[in-house]
């Protein structure tokens, strides 16, 4: 789940265990400070997980390392939660970003704004790549924001790049800000 930064995992899996109750779990993720959405939005999967013993992921790198980022691009920074090269987006990409930024109400630099997408997208795939590495028998579905996904570019578009061998599936099921991304390497 974009929604949870991988810092914090180990509060996503005592959750799902049932060792931490969700109020806990959403203070110690610092979900609200990170995230910001209502936690309603996705509560519902969540809770979904933790009945059916599903393991929940967080995909997002951290905020400290995005002010890193900012400062000094994502092609000089070096992090555990970014693969060893940054993988670029495509032209096509990055127009469809563009238009998206003309959206935000304050003034934001076009690089810095492409640079953090990169690093997102980067850093999403990179974490989805360990894990089909790790259960390569397993399914696993992506829950994250449109332009991640849009048009196969964004995380897919660098998986495929960090690992052809993947199959993927984009799923839209509506047209809102929630799209699925289903990965197998067989």
């Amino acid at each position: 789940m974009e929604m949870f930064q991988q810092p914090f995992q180990e509060y996503l899996d005592k959750y799902t265990e049932g060792e931490i109750s969700e109020n806990e779990m959403i203070k110690k993720t610092e979900y609200k400070k990170r995230w910001g959405f209502d936690e309603k939005l996705y509560r519902d999967i969540w809770r979904f997980a933790q009945r059916y013993g599903i393991k929940l992921i967080a995909l997002n790198i951290p905020s400290e390392l995005l002010k890193e980022i900012r400062k000094k691009g994502p092609e000089r920074v070096r992090s555990v939660y970014l693969p060893p090269k940054i993988v670029y987006p495509p032209k096509e990409y990055k127009d469809f970003l563009l238009e998206n930024l003309k959206k935000h109400s304050k003034r934001v630099n076009k690089k810095r704004f492409i640079d953090i997408q990169t690093a997102w997208d980067n850093g999403m795939a990179y974490k989805i790549l360990k894990l089909l590495l790790l259960y390569p028998n397993h399914r696993i579905v992506v829950i994250v924001g449109k332009g991640h996904i849009y048009k196969g570019y964004g995380i897919p578009y660098v998986l495929k790049k960090l690992f052809p061998k993947v199959k993927q599936a984009v799923m839209y099921p509506v047209e809102d800000e929630r799209f699925f991304l289903l990965l197998k390497i067989n």
